[in-house]
């Protein structure tokens, strides 16, 4: 850096020259470890916190979907508020087109300050033309577990359509919170819950103790995880403390796919390993190592590093080695006879079914639907879910406890 600030033909900017130094040092080493930049750290922080201000809509795009497309807006928020729908197309961002963009790059443009406002050019079906739509940004709560339904008031009914006594929840990320939302959300069915599904399917991670937490509340004792360093060397050795947030007697199975990673496979491998779950769904991503954030720059920056990988109780190895091949042995499976795999027109009808779920107005919670029962649902005092049948995994998830339980 000294060479090149004397001798480089114009007066470089050395803050820049440092930062391409770090990014590309850490690049260099694996896929997840790299440098967060000052103007970065602060969103990375945001989102294991829970909380940054933003408009209040989820969103999905490329490569998914062909165009940035709205896929739900949180009740209440700034965007729910401001009239952004469900099924809406973003074409633009304060004049910046970004219908095409991958959602990682959109979603820098609709953050910001709480109280600067955005201007969102829309595209919804059956309107002409395009829609103008000025959203205040304010201070958004992540909600981290979601559940069956969404109710008019905002909340989620955790207790399944399908069956009353099977509760859904559905987690998004592994953060500050987690814990603590899926414990409330388990407490609001305690009474009516024989049984639970934990849906970890494209969730992508977040803080492994919040992953070893959510273990611990199904398991009494026992080993949770433990990570290895250098040389192999046992780093850390979680086990679970005495106490239940449900009885053990209650089956459990949790849902995993290919976009399920990190966190998720931590949960997923104890439960497995320790027989307290059954997994359905598709193989796991394979990301079994563990990052570090170190701080630099005064706490300003920091540098994400992989510091070790984790380890299930049975000792198997989770991560998948760059050169793996799909017959070599990585990631979470699921179990025999468990396995059902959705190809991308599936994929994509699951997807929009809980899109609809989280809408009040879409999910019979806000109007009437009617629904023909069976003469088994009556008997049974079912309601049974007609859009079932648009998630097969979930459909799975629901027939083995269904089975375990006795119709």
């Amino acid at each position: 850096m000294d060479i090149i600030d004397r001798e480089y033909v114009e007066k470089p900017d050395k803050e820049k020259l440092y930062q391409a130094a770090m990014k590309g040092m850490i690049d260099s080493l694996d896929p997840y470890s790299g440098y967060i930049p000052i103007e970065s750290f602060k969103p990375f922080q945001a989102i294991f916190d829970q909380e940054f201000g933003g408009l209040g809509v989820s969103i999905d795009g490329p490569p998914r979907r062909e165009r940035l497309t709205v896929v739900a807006t949180l009740f209440d928020s700034p965007a729910y508020r401001a009239g952004i729908k469900p099924g809406d197309v973003i074409l633009e961002v304060d004049g910046v087109v970004c219908a095409n963009e991958k959602v990682e790059t959109a979603s820098k443009k609709l953050r910001g300050k709480e109280g600067s406002a955005a201007t969102l050019t829309i595209e919804r079906a059956n309107e002409p033309e395009p829609l103008k739509i000025r959203v205040v940004r304010a201070r958004i709560d992540v909600e981290s577990v979601l559940g069956d339904r969404r109710k008019l008031d905002g909340s989620w009914e955790f207790a399944m359509e399908e069956d009353p006594r099977i509760a859904y929840t559905r987690l998004e990320l592994f953060g500050e919170k987690t814990t603590e939302e899926l414990k409330a959300a388990i407490a609001s069915v305690q009474k009516e819950c024989k049984g639970l599904i934990i849906d970890l399917r494209d969730n992508t991670g977040g803080l492994l103790l919040a992953a070893r937490d959510i273990c611990d509340m199904f398991l009494d004792d026992g080993d949770i995880v433990s990570t290895r360093g250098r040389d192999d060397r046992i780093d850390q050795r979680y086990t679970a403390k005495q106490g239940t947030e449900i009885a053990n007697t209650v089956p459990i199975v949790i849902l995993i796919n290919e976009h399920s990673a990190s966190a998720s496979e931590v949960v997923a491998g104890c439960m497995q390993d320790r027989c307290r779950a059954s997994i359905v769904g598709e193989r796991s991503f394979g990301k079994g190592s563990v990052q570090n954030v170190i701080p630099l720059d005064a706490g300003m920056a920091a540098m994400r590093l992989t510091t070790a990988y984790y380890y299930p109780p049975s000792g198997r190895l989770i991560h998948r080695k760059p050169n793996a091949k799909p017959e070599d042995t990585w990631g979470i499976s699921p179990d025999e006879g468990a396995q059902v795999k959705l190809d991308e027109a599936a994929f994509m009808k699951a997807i929009d079914r809980f899109r609809k779920r989280a809408d009040p107005m879409e999910n019979g919670l806000g109007k009437p639907r009617e629904v023909e029962e069976s003469s088994e649902a009556s008997q049974l005092n079912l309601q049974m879910d007609p859009t079932l049948k648009d998630d097969p995994q979930l459909e799975k998830a629901v027939e083995i406890l269904k089975k375990k339980l006795g119709k």
